[in-house]
């Protein structure tokens, strides 16, 4: 019952895909394997670059996905840590929301509001749907302009407790043609994407929803 609730609220809001940022040099094994929390990466011998060093949300049997559009304030961060890295934007098949085991977060994970939840409270329907409710200090949604599909708070995340096989992942996005080039053999024909120059979803999501792009 929980997982067709999960699914009916999907498409009460049109959830049109979900993304995972990753490095680009992650791809081959991420196409050849999916996605695998990085606690499990050892299962297939693969040790991913990774962003997070120290994954405060405590979860490291997870691998967090957004739905509609990035965590733009954390890919942001990342990107301009080292500009030297290749990022792309992995679009994944929303019905890993209902096939998969997932924690839904109204605000980042690691956020106190929370990490302090016990996991069960967060692997309800009723977690999904307070994405999408109004939260203090953001604005209303209509004064963010958000889409039915846009959590409330951009570093609202859902966490997958599963392995996210090849076959979830429909397209790349990539931030420039060089990139793109270089690892397109490694695509498997999925379709691919360039948001260059800060646009699309390398963009920031409040300039995106209230100003265009």
């Amino acid at each position: 019952m929980p997982r067709q609730a999960i699914h009916a609220h999907a498409l009460a809001i049109q959830a049109p895909y979900l993304l995972h940022f990753t490095r680009a040099v992650n791809l081959p094994t991420i196409m050849a394997h999916g996605l695998y929390p990085i606690g499990r990466a050892h299962e297939v011998g693969v040790a991913p670059a990774i962003n997070d060093q120290y994954r405060f949300d405590g979860h490291r049997n997870s691998t967090s996905v957004s739905i509609g559009f990035p965590n733009c304030q954390m890919l942001y961060k990342y990107r301009i840590a080292d500009a030297a890295v290749d990022w792309s934007i992995l679009v994944l098949n929303p019905s890993i929301l209902w096939a998969k085991n997932c924690a839904f977060c109204r605000h980042n994970a690691a956020d106190g509001r929370i990490s302090g939840q016990p996991l069960a409270n967060l692997m309800t329907p009723q977690a999904f749907q307070g994405m999408y409710e109004v939260i203090e200090g953001l604005g209303t949604r209509e004064e963010q302009k958000l889409k039915p599909y846009d959590p409330t708070d951009v570093q609202a995340e859902v966490l997958v407790f599963d392995v996210i096989e090849p076959s979830y992942i429909a397209g790349v996005i990539f931030e420039t043609s060089a990139a793109r080039d270089a690892y397109l053999p490694h695509v498997g024909g999925r379709k691919t994407y360039i948001h260059a120059n800060n646009k699309g979803m390398f963009a920031n999501r409040k300039y995106v929803r209230i100003w265009g792009n």
